[in-house]
């Protein structure tokens, strides 16, 4: 399913896992998105079949990546505004990683779990800034295949301010 590298030639299982594929609902894509004012360039990391990035508003610059279609993540390199996606979950540390390397707002939709599930990944949203936005959904509602909560995280570099949390 996945079939990736992290750079420096650490291979990722190309197998993946079932949860890594999940494609976001457009709705619910569509939902996100008009929460935040975009501005800048705004890349859809794993576009999928392209429900972020097909609803990114015309005043941004759109950018993508996608290992089905050539164009893998871990080797983007040019800095961005924003990152609004839906990433693979069993590699969310890594995704987290370079995200925090070229973006300064990161947006993505993950089981809530995947944000406190170590004091290890709450201090590295820390040591990045902080999170202004904590959009809590059902995972049905997304159509995802498991019973855990999910939520749209938005991690801003540099924020020090409190946390907003919605519930959908």
């Amino acid at each position: 399913m996945i079939n990736s590298k992290f750079g420096k030639g650490k291979f990722i299982n190309s197998k993946g896992t079932p949860n890594d594929k999940v494609l976001t609902p457009p709705n619910i894509a569509k939902q996100i998105i008009d929460m935040f004012e975009l501005q800048g360039t705004v890349l859809d990391a794993f576009m999928g079949d392209g429900a972020f990035y097909n609803q990114y508003p015309d005043n941004v610059e759109k950018d993508w990546c996608e290992i089905d279609k050539g164009r893998d993540f871990f080797e983007y390199n040019k800095k961005v505004d924003w990152i609004i996606t839906n990433p693979p979950y069993s590699i969310f540390e890594k995704v987290l990683e370079h995200s925090f390397e070229i973006a300064d707002n990161i947006v993505y939709l993950v089981p809530l779990s995947k944000i406190v599930s170590s004091m290890g990944r709450i201090r590295q949203i820390k040591a990045f800034g902080g999170v202004p936005l904590s959009y809590i959904i059902g995972a049905s509602k997304c159509g995802f295949p498991f019973g855990f909560p999910c939520c749209a995280v938005h991690i801003k570099r540099n924020y020090s301010g409190l946390t907003e949390i919605r519930v959908d």
